[in-house]
């Protein structure tokens, strides 16, 4: 197809590769496929990590500098003035990033182009950044959504969990994460006993519930002194989180790994005995990290406000817990690594339902017809 005539798609989330997060992880995967079905595809974001402005996988990249970041939202004062200058036919940003959100908003109406919102999570916070999110919420946001031709969720679980959610339901429409193919790692092998969790480790990414996992491990090792944990991550809290491993006396048994690439984090899903998310609260918009775990067909571990747990409990692909319960996840995962046979089984089914239900090919022809 001639270049002039491709649809034009410009996404805007606050931070893209080579940043790692739910989001960007989604932004790139859906970009490279949209692009793949025959669209130009452009992504503008904020310049953290610092990267030259470039194409990535043919995806173009406008990376923008940033003066301070507020909510874990990097404010670009270029933001504005960029996606002016931009030729497109469809404007597609992302919730809980209100600056990127806003500033999108307010160009597709002054531009008169459509506009989409995916809906990852709730914008929350503590103390003055909980106040600073209830008035966003109550007012902005709305604006967003309003604008919004329609407004994607990850998980259809989501639209019951969001109160600002029920307000624009006619527009709400469920397209999942994808996830992409297994990398195939030559001569690595299950190891009995390992226990793998994946997150950001910051203060953003608390939700995810390592701390709980932590509290559960002290159970695991007294039935099973052998078991490791194996944390994947970085971020400013993963100091706090070796205290924490140093204090229940299971340092021995937590390795802190901090950044992992693509190759190295297939070996840990692949040789893993079992994957736990185990989420707290309505932050997590999917945890796509659980199923990335069970494309390696190791089984997983998480609680009811994972995207994947609908998947887990009608395959048997794992176990749901409570959140928040650490007596109970301990007894999950002990079941697990006591069940060698059994756990082999979830993981083979867990791969088998996610190849067949979560390809980004038909994830991303799914959005074109959206658009």
């Amino acid at each position: 197809m001639p270049e002039a005539s491709k649809p034009r798609i410009l996404h805007t989330p606050v931070r893209f590769f080579p940043a790692r997060g739910g989001v960007e992880k989604y932004v790139l995967e859906l970009s490279k496929q949209l692009v793949s079905l025959g669209n130009n595809v452009t992504v503008v974001c904020a310049d953290e990590p610092h990267a030259e402005s470039c194409v990535v996988d043919e995806v173009k990249t406008i990376r923008l500098p940033y003066i301070a970041k507020v909510a874990n939202t990097n404010i670009t004062p270029r933001l504005f003035r960029t996606l002016m200058s931009e030729n497109f036919d469809v404007l597609h940003t992302h919730i809980p990033t209100p600056w990127s959100a806003d500033i999108s908003a307010l160009v597709s109406l002054l531009k008169q182009k459509p506009l989409f919102v995916t809906y990852h999570n709730d914008l929350t916070g503590q103390g003055m950044n909980g106040l600073v999110a209830g008035l966003y919420n109550s007012t902005f946001l709305h604006l967003v959504l309003w604008r919004a031709r329609k407004i994607i969720i990850t998980q259809p679980k989501y639209i019951e969990r969001s109160s600002h959610l029920k307000l624009h339901k006619k527009k709400v429409i469920t397209i999942p994460l994808g996830v992409t193919l297994p990398l195939t790692v030559p001569g690595v092998r299950h190891k009995a006993d390992q226990v793998f969790f994946m997150s950001v480790l910051d203060k953003h990414h608390e939700y995810k519930g390592l701390g709980i996992l932590l509290d559960a491990m002290v159970k695991v090792k007294h039935r099973r002194p052998q078991a490791t944990l194996l944390v994947g991550g970085a971020g400013e809290l993963i100091g706090k989180y070796r205290q924490v491993a140093r204090m229940h006396g299971i340092s021995d048994s937590v390795e802190f790994l901090g950044y992992l690439p693509d190759k190295e984090l297939a070996g840990l899903y692949s040789s893993s005995s079992v994957f736990v998310l185990p989420s707290l609260n309505k932050l997590e918009g999917f945890g796509i990290v659980a199923m990335e775990a069970l494309s390696y067909a190791t089984p997983v571990i998480t609680t009811r406000f994972a995207g994947s747990s609908d998947l887990i409990k009608r395959n048997k692909a794992g176990l749901i817990v409570p959140p928040g319960d650490a007596v109970r996840l301990a007894n999950a995962m002990i079941a697990l690594l006591e069940n060698h046979r059994e756990a082999r089984s979830m993981g083979i089914r867990g791969a088998a339902a996610v190849e067949q239900e979560f390809g980004w090919e038909s994830i991303a022809r799914h959005m074109m017809s959206v658009y």
